[in-house]
């Protein structure tokens, strides 16, 4: 009979953890679920990235659970210091594709768990902290529970991605931009900042949206043909997943010849720079047949709007603004503005008792 109730409970898990659409709700959902078949026992689950050179790895805290407690980088950066032999055990993990089990000077023990994406890459590893080594039975559980994560995680992925590019798509964008405004109220409500004018100043991490339009483009489908106009976007989408965008940053096709870039930079110069550095690489890059493509971005810093129409609408204002101004710019809205070169619309009159019919 316990035998029965516990494969019942090891159910509920999985159903509830593929119950979630959210990456962080999804990760944290795997943490409870693992807590609840090992209580009192810490887990961490890492990011694993993959550079160009194969022995070169970036491994970064997504989220962390002691004492029942669940916590993600994102809601506490420090967690992100590890120890150096966290780093070498995580790293063996990755290097020899399989569990790794490290003994800590307090006889305590740290196993680690490597979890394989779709193409047979790591892209995570689980470190379990416990005072006694699970069994082989208990291991092959957390690594069974990896696998739904992975496999789930994988039709998440699939279901956001645009099929031309490969980036995420539109759908994807919206919620994203939300997550932000609503985390970014939670940060100014925590501080609780009475000064509007410094109130970006106090966010922890501050995100700017790029939208990035292929310059030209109708001109490039007209001469050339649909499907070489197709090429092009996919040329361009892989020069911004391929170096000219940072991986931590984020890269969707909006629609026809747009992107939209969202990035963390802890000033407006930095944002500035990146969105520059995206500029001249694909204006150096050769493309084929073609004299030179071109882009035109315009960005604001996603803050204080009320939805992601609002900030979609004001880097559109800025990239208008560069599209009038010779097309192959950067502009930033909150410096037009500023400026005196946009004016910001007036506010939507959202009284009840206008009659329209």
């Amino acid at each position: 009979m316990s035998h029965r109730c516990n494969s019942l409970r090891i159910i509920d898990n999985l159903a509830e953890i593929t119950s979630h659409h959210d990456r962080q709700v999804l990760e944290k959902s795997l943490l409870k679920t693992l807590n609840e078949l090992f209580p009192g026992q810490s887990m961490r689950l890492f990011r694993v990235r993959h550079h160009q050179r194969q022995d070169d790895q970036e491994v970064t805290l997504l989220a962390f659970c002691v004492n029942d407690v669940i916590v993600s980088s994102d809601e506490n950066p420090s967690l992100n210091q590890e120890s150096v032999w966290l780093h070498e055990i995580m790293s063996d993990a990755v290097k020899q594709g399989g569990i790794q089990v490290r003994q800590a000077e307090d006889g305590s023990n740290h196993i680690a768990y490597p979890a394989f994406d779709s193409h047979g890459d790591i892209f995570a590893v689980l470190v379990h902290h416990c005072q006694q080594q699970p069994d082989s039975a208990s291991q092959r559980l957390i690594h069974g529970i990896l696998r739904v994560y992975a496999n789930y995680l994988a039709l998440i992925d699939k279901s956001q991605r645009d099929k031309l590019t490969n980036l995420y798509n539109r759908e994807t964008l919206d919620e994203q931009i939300t997550k932000i405004l609503v985390k970014q109220s939670d940060d100014l409500n925590k501080l609780s900042v009475s000064a509007v004018d410094s109130r970006r100043r106090h966010y922890a991490v501050r995100y700017w949206l790029g939208l990035v339009d292929i310059d030209n483009f109708k001109r490039i489908n007209d001469t050339y043909g649909h499907l070489f106009g197709d090429e092009v976007l996919i040329l361009v989408a892989r020069l911004m997943t391929s170096g000219a965008i940072r991986d931590d940053d984020l890269i969707f096709r909006y629609g026809g010849e747009e992107f939209v870039v969202l990035l963390k930079a802890a000033q407006e110069s930095d944002a500035q720079q990146a969105f520059e550095r995206l500029r001249r690489i694909v204006s150096a890059h050769v493309f084929p047949q073609i004299d030179g493509v071109t882009v035109s971005i315009g960005f604001v810093e996603v803050a204080d709007q009320v939805s992601p129409a609002d900030v979609l609408g004001q880097a559109d204002d800025a990239l208008y603004y560069a599209k009038q101004q010779g097309r192959d710019q950067v502009h930033n809205y909150q410096q037009l503005v500023t400026g005196g070169k946009i004016a910001i619309p007036p506010p939507v009159n959202n009284d009840s008792s206008l009659e329209l019919f």
